[in-house]
């Protein structure tokens, strides 16, 4: 029941490959459930449920003008089917399991799907989050609720950032029978013709290969899959792959960096009042440096061996704030 073709119900043609918007990065910070999480009345025991969830601000998927206007759970449980002002459809899949409430099976216990939004404007975060759901193939065919995950996907106003967030499972390794197993978004698909942008994990999910591809065919039966769920803790990031904003000369940028271009050494010194948590990107979408700056801290970043071409420099603040920079080596 987890396939794709029963998990969209859809009908392929060829598309031209426009220039892809984001690039991925993984890394880890300690999972935190929602803490003040609002439901979406979906009734217990659900299965496959449809439904919307309300959009707190402005959100985008895919390009930067192109707002979404109709943000629902869809599939099979596990994805947020993104429908835009343009009429593009864009899905975000944090991981491509049929996931069902326990309660279904579970007198006690039961799963929820629900929201949250923190921060304020315009730094919000609308957080949407699976929390301890099953596998529908383990309820349907065993009745038993052993294999159970927690997961969210966090959209920010600013920046541009997509977040999927793994809490702890239980899958076990070994324990899940899935032949179909990935994490990744869908741009710009084609209900009639299972067209789009599909770019998703495989490999080992601790340190994925991400693989962008206008092909369905080929994606879908290259059996490129993940080899298991992500461990607690780990982080899918989805930002800016171009048109970053180049603000380092910039008198109110909060990171300076400089000399940009760069050539063997580059300094980055931190101009706000707080801490920020600065992470590079190469073209590829691997993290390549991460580094914490206090207030007025300046640190030196050897780029001796690194590959000449663009990165991507996001500056974090604490209270979530994203501001994206880019860096030239020579």
């Amino acid at each position: 029941m987890n396939r794709f073709f029963l998990l969209l119900g859809l009908g392929m043609c060829t598309l031209a490959t426009a220039q892809f918007p984001y690039s991925a990065s993984v890394f880890e910070e300690t999972y935190t459930p929602l803490t003040n999480p609002v439901g979406l009345g979906i009734d217990v025991g659900w299965d496959d449920p449809e439904v919307e969830i309300p959009l707190p601000f402005e959100v985008s998927i895919g390009e930067d003008d192109d707002i979404v206007t109709v943000l629902q759970i869809s599939g099979t449980g596990e994805m947020l089917m993104g429908l835009s002002a343009s009429a593009a459809l864009n899905i975000l899949w944090p991981i491509s399991l049929d996931v069902m409430d326990i309660g279904a099976v579970e007198i006690e216990e039961e799963s929820h799907i629900q929201y949250e939004v923190t921060g304020t404007s315009p730094n919000r975060i609308l957080k949407v989050e699976w929390d301890e759901v099953g596998l529908y193939e383990e309820i349907s065919e065993l009745g038993t609720t052993t294999m159970r995950l927690s997961f969210q996907t966090w959209l920010y106003e600013n920046g541009n950032i997509i977040e999927y967030r793994f809490g702890p499972n239980t899958m076990g390794d070994g324990s899940l029978d899935s032949e179909f197993l990935t994490s990744g978004l869908i741009l710009d698909f084609d209900y009639d013709y299972y067209s789009g942008l599909f770019y998703t994990a495989s490999g080992d999910p601790a340190v994925p290969e991400w693989s962008l591809t206008d092909d369905f065919y080929a994606w879908y039966y290259g059996n490129q899959m993940l080899n298991g769920v992500p461990e607690n803790g780990t982080v899918y990031r989805f930002g800016p792959a171009t048109n970053i904003a180049e603000s380092s000369s910039d008198e109110h940028a909060i990171l300076s960096l400089y000399p940009n271009p760069a050539d063997g050494q580059c300094w980055m010194e931190n101009q706000h009042n707080d801490l920020l948590t600065v992470t590079l990107w190469d073209a590829q979408g691997r993290s390549v440096s991460e580094v914490q700056l206090n207030q007025g801290q300046r640190v030196t970043l050897d780029v001796t061996s690194w590959e000449s071409g663009f990165y991507a420099v996001q500056a974090l603040q604490k209270d979530g704030s994203v501001h994206m920079q880019r860096l030239i080596i020579r």
